[in-house]
């Protein structure tokens, strides 16, 4: 029996509008990416003993004196009908035809919207070397038509021009595209996409840097003088080949393939650079990403990385330290289409974000990394001490109010919680158990598996934050809350109070109006300056262990917590600090006056400085 068709394939009516479409979305800075990929992939399948891309700068006859970008592989070369054939959208050799696979069009359609000009495709198959120029011209992307005797062709011959050249061999296959741009007079070396957006004098160090995690076994990667910050011709090394410029480095198992890389990069001599920008070609930030088939995503750095840090359990030394999550391969996530980001490949297909990890990152930090982390943090002031202690009691005494005896007219009549966290007794009139009493029913979906644990993101719930107070603006602008009082990190339980807030300058200024009679200004602007800090610590801090205990007594969901834990939230509270004051009065009152009765003993300051470092 023959197979009968049952449907009609769908076609594109205006192929042109189509293919213009496919390419104008394209991100332009995913350019470098596609292009170089493709190089190392070709290169990959090339001898054995030379597998090598170069990336260089250099002038066309077509052009000018104008720099343009060059990249060149020492891969199996094509003849005139595969380069022909590889200009289609959508078209490849020797790769897998799916959206898990680098399959071939991500280079072209990356690449023409910043080379409308053209960009030249040479490639050495067996001797002879092929050539096709792809650009746009009146409105339309396609094979730019060179004049060849007295016709036009779109693949031409230029074996005798490459040999006169004498720049590359054609004794080997390889294979070179050269960017034009938009212009003849544009540098693409130095300004690839035409200002929009500007690059500086190390982008393309720094994108491979902090893309290309790996490289296929075997191939080599150069850069010419030109398109790096150093001189001559060097060999790019990913981060995990430069080991050995590093302070220190780990990489854990944490589980189900995923592996966890920490680095450690110490301050470089007097400067402001890390140790690995010695001999560098590129920039010696630290990061933190997610590393997927030997590519970086979802790269944070500078302000971004010190922002989020705290969130990994690294509240201090973001700048020194890098953390790169390693998914493997059967990770169920795929790259998005232009391979901006990877995203899940079930449910709702999100973008996987490093985020996700940090309590993994967290909970699995080597002993190594987090004594280094505490050598970088500010040493603990025994008022944050003792506030956090006094945070602890209250927020153990709200949790133990919420199960204690209720008082009814009959006596004190004790509370049954029945059964599991998340249940309650079903209301009058329904069925009862077998031993008396109201059966229970779940007020919330709970999914208990069989050795589930909670995780440590709940178990904070249960502590005090760790109070750490920032007095340098520089560093509350780097934690990312500049302008508002205080961030709580729920991950790591940390919470960072902003010295430099408007409401810790108000408290201390009212303090020391209070106190203006008293005789030595040095003492009450010092007991000032402790007690409006305290204040505003503490209304933040009695802030959060009250949006904690509403969680943990289940009369917030989960949401209503994070809003009250916002900087705006612990802002407002930090500002109602007047509210506190009283406390202030009474003690600096009592504090002064004992200064004045012994005034005969010595250094009245350095006696009330003790009192204080004392009693908190």
């Amino acid at each position: 029996m023959s197979h009968i068709k049952q449907i009609t394939p769908i076609t594109i009516r205006d192929i042109d509008f189509t293919v213009a479409r496919q390419i104008e979305q394209c991100p332009k800075t995913m350019m470098l990416r596609e292009l170089v990929m493709n190089a190392l992939e070709a290169a990959s399948r090339g001898q054995e003993r030379r597998r090598i891309v170069e990336i260089k700068g250099k002038t066309v006859d077509e052009c000018g004196d104008a720099r343009k970008l060059a990249i060149w592989n020492t891969g199996p070369g094509l003849s005139s009908a595969e380069l022909d054939h590889i200009c289609d959208l959508a078209a490849s050799l020797g790769k897998d035809m799916a959206l898990e696979g680098n399959f071939g069009m991500g280079a072209k359609v990356a690449s023409l919207p910043s080379n409308t000009l053209g960009m030249r495709y040479r490639s050495c198959r067996d001797g002879a070397v092929s050539q096709v120029i792809l650009g746009k011209r009146e409105g339309i992307y396609g094979k730019v038509w060179v004049p060849v005797e007295d016709a036009f062709e779109e693949v031409v011959d230029v074996t005798d021009a490459v040999a006169a050249e004498a720049e590359y061999s054609l004794s080997e296959d390889w294979t070179e595209v050269i960017l034009y741009g938009n212009r003849p007079d544009q540098d693409t070396v130095a300004d690839p996409y035409d200002g929009d957006p500007k690059q500086d004098r190390q982008w393309i160090t720094t994108y491979l840097y902090h893309r290309f995690y790996g490289l296929p076994e075997g191939v080599e990667l150069y850069l010419h003088e030109g398109t790096h910050p150093r001189d001559g011709r060097r060999q790019f090394k990913t981060i995990p080949d430069r080991l050995e410029t590093f302070g220190q480095a780990e990489t854990v198992d944490v589980g189900d393939g995923i592996r966890v890389h920490y680095y450690y990069d110490p301050p470089y001599q007097d400067s402001s650079h890390n140790r690995s920008i010695s001999g560098s070609l590129t920039s010696s930030v630290s990061t933190a990403g997610i590393v997927f088939r030997g590519e970086l995503y979802d790269v944070r750095k500078a302000r971004k990385w010190a922002a989020d840090a705290p969130a990994f359990g690294i509240p201090f030394g973001a700048k020194h330290i890098s953390i790169h999550v390693e998914l493997p391969m059967n990770f169920p996530v795929r790259h998005e289409p232009y391979r901006r980001f990877v995203q899940l490949s079930t449910g709702d297909q999100r973008q996987l974000m490093v985020d996700d990890f940090a309590e993994l990152v967290f909970q699995n930090r080597p002993a190594w990394l987090v004594e280094i982390i505490n050598s970088l943090a500010p040493k603990p002031s025994a008022s944050t001490d003792d506030l956090r202690k006094e945070l602890q009691d209250l927020l153990n005494e709200l949790r133990v109010k919420a199960k204690s005896p209720r008082l009814t007219n009959t006596g004190a009549e004790p509370v049954d919680e029945g059964g599991a966290r998340g249940a309650s007794p079903r209301h009058e009139g329904t069925a009862k158990s077998s031993d008396g009493q109201a059966p229970t029913t779940p007020t919330e979906l709970i999914f208990n598996p069989t050795g589930a644990k909670r995780a440590n993101i709940s178990k904070n719930l249960e502590h005090a934050p760790e109070i750490i107070p920032l007095r340098d603006e520089d560093e509350v602008a780097e934690k990312g809350f500049s302008g508002k009082a205080a961030k709580y990190v729920r991950e790591s339980n940390i919470l960072f109070v902003n010295m430099t807030y408007s409401a810790v300058s108000a408290a201390q200024e009212h303090l020391e109006v209070r106190y203006a009679t008293y005789e030595d200004p040095q003492i009450v602007r010092e007991l000032a300056r402790q007690w409006a800090e305290r204040i505003v610590m503490a209304r933040v801090g009695y802030a959060v262990v009250y949006a904690q205990s509403k969680q943990l007594i289940r009369e917030w969901t989960p949401d209503d917590v994070r809003k009250a834990l916002e900087p705006e939230s612990l802002s407002l509270a930090a500002d109602g600090w007047r509210d506190a004051a009283s406390s202030a009065y009474h003690s600096i009152s009592r504090r002064l006056g004992i200064s004045m009765a012994r005034k005969d003993e010595g250094d009245a300051l350095a006696e009330i400085s003790g009192v204080i470092m004392q009693s908190g």
